[in-house]
């Protein structure tokens, strides 16, 4: 009962001043709408209070999520006919998400997705409400839900990855990379690990604040995932051998000369490009691993 009337208090709120037939939750949902159409229910949902809002284009996010990438161009990507109803939609709400995400670190938005983080039952509009915390709304009550999250075992991998994410790029970075270390290990060996340090230890120059050990601590790991990966899986461990040799300031970070012959396909670079950057990155590891793992 208590869904069905938050649901109704919400119809009612967006219904003032409208035909019933013309509320947000009634026409988003609605195909045939023209361009014009669509445009002012963007334009219209852009103008609404965010708290108020925001939970209806949570759900279109989740509801819409595209199972493959989408990047139509121009100031009214969902009126491209070759987009699928689905795709129409999703691209309308992350409009209006993306204008209300706007100013960054604004306490009264900020204060809203912390509070439908708190209520999301689902890890998809966990990730969504936690991505927009670490790149548009943070407040500092958000450490505390982040870090129970990102300890919480029972949650799903994905969201605890994205919170203590989120707290290296928004809080003291040595205070949790031990955490982000653990969650990173608790994936699973070769590529899904390969993406997990990478995802969570992309911190650009934030990673020259380690202490000594903390540093220590994530060169030993990042090198450890890549000499455990398979042949065949080489490349999955490209982005982490850059992120080590980012930290290590080597030339080029591990990476081979790129304008070499053998490395130049008819589309683009081969794949024995990214296999031998971790190549160099595990051989240059077989000869330092003493000095990386000496505490």
């Amino acid at each position: 009962m208590k869904a069905v009337t938050i649901i109704i208090s919400l119809l009612l709120a967006f219904t003032a001043g409208f035909a019933a037939e013309s509320s947000p939750e009634t026409n988003w949902f609605k195909e045939g709408l023209s361009a014009d159409e669509r445009n002012a229910l963007v334009e219209r949902l852009k103008n609404e209070p965010f708290d108020k809002i925001a939970p209806v284009i949570l759900k279109a996010l989740v509801d819409h999520q595209p199972a493959y990438g989408i990047n139509p161009s121009g100031h009214t990507p969902w009126n491209d006919d070759r987009l699928t109803p689905r795709d129409r939609t999703y691209l309308m709400a992350s409009a209006v998400w993306q204008h209300h995400m706007s100013p960054r670190d604004d306490l009264p938005r900020a204060k809203v997705v912390l509070s439908l983080l708190q209520r999301a039952p689902q890890p998809a509009e966990k990730t969504i409400l936690i991505g927009a915390i670490r790149n548009h709304q943070w407040c500092p009550d958000a450490e505390k839900l982040l870090l129970e999250i990102a300890n919480n075992k029972d949650e799903d991998l994905g969201v605890r990855t994205s919170s203590v994410t989120t707290l290296l790029s928004r809080c003291n970075v040595n205070a949790y990379i031990r955490l982000a270390v653990e969650v990173v290990l608790a994936h699973k060996k070769g590529s899904p690990c390969c993406q997990a340090f990478h995802f969570t230890m992309n911190q650009g120059n934030r990673l020259f604040t380690l202490n000594e050990r903390n540093r220590r601590l994530v060169l030993a790991t990042g090198f450890e995932i890549l000499t455990e990966l398979p042949g065949a899986e080489l490349q999955s461990g490209y982005f982490v051998a850059r992120h080590l040799g980012f930290m290590l300031k080597r030339e080029n970070d591990f990476a081979p000369d790129q304008k070499a012959k053998k490395y130049q396909g008819e589309h683009g670079l081969k794949d024995e490009f990214f296999i031998d950057t971790v190549k160099n990155a595990i051989e240059w590891y077989s000869e330092n691993k003493k000095e990386i793992q000496s505490n």
